[in-house]
């Protein structure tokens, strides 16, 4: 009988992992506080949603900032406040997710797909230098998994040439490059409070930035239908055409939970994957991704490694990934394609894109496969369990050459792989 798992032998983890969210007495008291309130909403401007603005952009070494609907929004605001629409052109790179091409499409303007840096999956300055035209007006730079991008390459490239640098942070919540906090390198700081996220209230966004008149503009004006800005704010008068992206002070109140252990989580997290990148070394076709120098510190929304077939007796990704969740170590599979091969770009001719070559991105696809982030909340010799894992699938691994499964089926993160089989019902 085989030892593998998926083939009916004894799984290699029989432990729980940490479930996510952490929900704590405190998120429960801040709730009961909003419930007792006549301000559950975001329209009022209540009093939980002024103290995450001040809390949450202190933390990420900014002066003001503005929680908003979701981490979507959130980026069409600044890109709107910037007067960024049609004509102009957006550098993103091609590998990240949908949302934040769809922040630029929303707002009309032209996406330039530029290529990623092989080591941490972000924008290649050199890249993003490449696809720069005579209509660029801004570059999104995302912090994948939780690495920074190496942003004073990019924001050195951007000064240059009058570029404005919106840093997507969704995944980085805590991150620090070069001493400095993730969300406060760029003109503005775009996060993502949605359920999966490092710190999370179901849904959110958040903008972060030194510039108190773009915070306000987003706050009092365009984020709520375009009133007008602190004395001038008005329920029905409207200065500029904006959006309905209120966040809700229920919400506030469990971020405001959240944010009081994410620096604790985020340096258990950062100390585990490093333990875990350690165990991990050695593996033939199995290669995790490690730290720039420029890294203080890691998010670790995610922990990717490179999963090479070649080197693990060909064995395909979605093979290695059904064995490995049958040993009792959730892992998944990276976004499946190049967002420039995204198939909405054949079916809508609204939305105006070019991509650079991008074969770092095409390989990306193809091999990354991640760990989520609260695997890294567990005890600390529990990495060992994952390694151990691993390892022991590459000792059998020709056994897994005849599993049938489907290249999908352990695509992206738990909580989107639930809502596929919730919509398939």
């Amino acid at each position: 009988m085989s030892e593998l798992a998926i083939l009916g032998g004894k799984p290699a983890v029989t432990g729980a992992w940490p479930r996510w969210p952490v929900l704590g007495q405190r998120e429960r008291e801040l709730m009961d506080e909003v419930l007792a309130s006549s301000l559950w909403g975001g329209t009022g401007l209540g009093p939980k949603i002024t103290e995450l603005n001040s809390k949450f952009a202190a933390y990420c070494d900014t002066k003001y900032g503005a929680a908003v609907a979701n981490g979507t929004v959130s980026m069409e605001l600044c890109l709107q406040a910037w007067g960024i629409g049609p004509g102009d052109e957006v550098v993103v790179p091609a590998a990240t997710f949908f949302a934040t091409s769809v922040a630029v499409h929303h707002q009309g303007a032209t996406i330039v797909y530029a290529d990623i840096d092989p080591k941490t999956a972000n924008l290649d300055p050199a890249s993003f230098e490449a696809a720069i035209g005579e209509h660029t007006k801004a570059v999104i730079p995302v912090d994948i998994a939780g690495h920074p991008a190496d942003m004073d390459a990019i924001i050195a490239i951007a000064r240059r040439r009058g570029i404005k640098v919106l840093e997507d942070a969704a995944q980085a919540h805590g991150a620090i490059y070069k001493g400095r906090k993730t969300g406060s390198l760029g003109d503005a700081g775009s996060f993502s409070f949605q359920q999966s996220k490092n710190m999370q209230s179901g849904e959110g966004g958040f903008v972060c930035s030194n510039d108190g008149g773009f915070i306000d503009l987003i706050h009092y004006s365009i984020g709520k239908f375009g009133r007008g800005v602190r004395e001038k704010y008005a329920g029905h008068v409207h200065y500029n055409f904006g959006w309905n992206a209120c966040y809700t002070e229920i919400q506030a109140a469990i971020a405001l939970g959240q944010l009081e252990r994410l620096e604790k989580q985020t340096a258990y997290r950062f100390e585990n994957a490093k333990r875990l990148i350690t165990e991990l070394q050695g593996i033939e076709g199995f290669t995790p991704f490690c730290y720039e120098p420029y890294c203080t510190r890691h998010g670790h929304h995610l922990l990717m490694a490179r999963f090479e077939a070649g080197g693990f007796e060909g064995v395909s990704r979605a093979q290695f990934l059904a064995a490995l969740n049958a040993e009792g170590v959730p892992a998944s599979s990276f976004y499946p394609m190049p967002l420039y091969e995204q198939p909405v770009y054949g079916t809508d001719p609204k939305l105006k894109m070019r991509s650079l070559p991008c074969p770092e991105t095409e390989k990306i696809c193809r091999e990354v496969l991640f760990f989520e982030q609260n695997l890294l909340l567990a005890e600390p010799d529990r990495m060992g369990e994952i390694a151990g894992a691993v390892r022991k699938l590459r000792r059998g691994a020709k056994e897994l050459l005849g599993i049938k499964v489907k290249q999908d089926d352990y695509m992206g993160s738990a909580v989107l792989r639930q809502a596929r089989k919730t919509a398939a019902q």
